[in-house]
């Protein structure tokens, strides 16, 4: 039954060798490499003439192929292990049901925020579901103003309150009606619009509303899920964008390492340059010391070191299963921080004009990042 499973030798012993490499893995790749075996079967049972090229993807041969084949197995692990996508803060969901009674009718906004920020407004009637409501979004979001709207609209032969008349409160008040009447004399003038006007006389009860209540919770739930798929396209997108922006960064990085040696030479010969046209002798060992002294102001090694950290942690910080809208935005300080000083220490037009992209590339990802849960 097994090796009906198997579309050919070949990809069994790809699947073999994966399982091996599996068990030597830390816990993280190993659990990627499983959930690329089962991705795989799944795969090949049903197109066998995927099955080399999904085992090429699964043994790191990097391609065109391969990559496209790598997103796609991320996007099916991230739905069978109930990983969550990086969520923007920016999104709008609105969704309505139909009941017996009526049409519920459900808006949510939701913009950037520090905390989460929830308020609901909605008809008196279903007060008793914002807690579960609560619930709902403290569960799935963690960061953003969101703005709950529901709105009923009862049909025309649905009234959500009964009146009824207090009979005890109406005879008490006409039997002091007639004894005042009888103390006092006059015309007996006491009536209806006299009764109607006195408090409590007309009872309010609010109608049974349980089933509009499960109705509601039913349309929040689709809602709220509506929000969430609506943040995640947004922050997928978001995602795109800061990829693109973080390669800029470290293409940036290597060219101003790439710089550095020519900038230093030109600094060397302009030094020389300087002292020839003054015609002046130079002690040689005072003269390596001054060039040193004007190498050591105007480097910026550790700061690009420092950069390729800050890069590096971005790309991991970009595929954490968690809220990630706060440690962005400290490692987008630290990228400025860090642009901002090799801009200062700038001595060649190639290494500012390289620092003016790094900090246009910062600045465009620290826009993106304020929007990120």
């Amino acid at each position: 039954m097994f090796l009906n499973l198997i579309p050919d030798k070949a990809s069994f012993l790809f699947v073999l060798l994966l399982l091996v490499l599996a068990y030597e893995l830390p816990a993280t790749n190993s659990e990627q490499m499983m959930m690329n075996v089962v991705i795989f079967f799944m795969v090949s049972s049903f197109f066998p003439l995927l099955s080399r090229v999904c085992a090429i993807y699964c043994i790191g041969i990097k391609s065109q192929m391969s990559l496209y084949f790598k997103k796609l197995t991320d996007n099916i692990a991230s739905l069978i292990l109930g990983r969550r996508y990086m969520q923007s803060m920016t999104a709008f969901a609105a969704q309505e049901i139909n009941s017996d009674l009526g049409k519920l009718t459900c808006e949510i906004k939701s913009v950037n925020q520090r905390f989460l920020d929830l308020t609901i407004k909605a008809p008196d009637f279903l007060r008793s579901t914002e807690e579960a409501i609560r619930k709902m979004f403290n569960k799935n979001i963690s960061r953003g103003k969101v703005s709950v709207f529901i709105r009923f609209y009862p049909n025309q032969d649905v009234n959500l309150n009964e009146l009824t008349v207090n009979q005890s409160l109406l005879k008490q008040i006409q039997a002091c009606s007639v004894a005042v009447h009888d103390t006092l004399g006059g015309q007996y003038n006491f009536g209806v619009s006299q009764a109607m006007n006195w408090q409590d006389v007309i009872i309010q009860q609010p109608a049974d509303t349980s089933a509009l209540q499960k109705v509601a919770v039913e349309l929040m739930e689709k809602s709220v899920a509506d929000l969430i798929a609506s943040r995640k396209r947004e922050g997928q997108a978001m995602k795109d964008v800061l990829i693109e922006k973080i390669d800029i960064i470290q293409n940036k990085t290597n060219e101003i390492r790439a710089f550095m040696p020519q900038i230093n030479q030109a600094l060397q010969d302009k030094l020389k340059q300087k002292l020839e046209d003054f015609d002046v002798e130079v002690n040689p060992e005072r003269f390596e010391q001054e060039v040193a002294f004007q190498l050591q102001r105007i480097d910026v090694g550790e700061e690009i070191d420092r950069l390729d950290a800050h890069v590096i942690e971005v790309k991991r910080v970009l595929d954490l299963d968690e809220p990630v809208g706060r440690r962005l935005d400290f490692l987008i300080q630290e990228l400025n921080r860090e642009s901002n000083t090799i801009g200062s220490k700038s001595a060649s037009i190639l290494s500012s004009n390289a620092s003016i992209d790094l900090k246009v590339a910062i600045e465009q990802m620290r826009e993106q990042v304020q929007n990120i849960e």
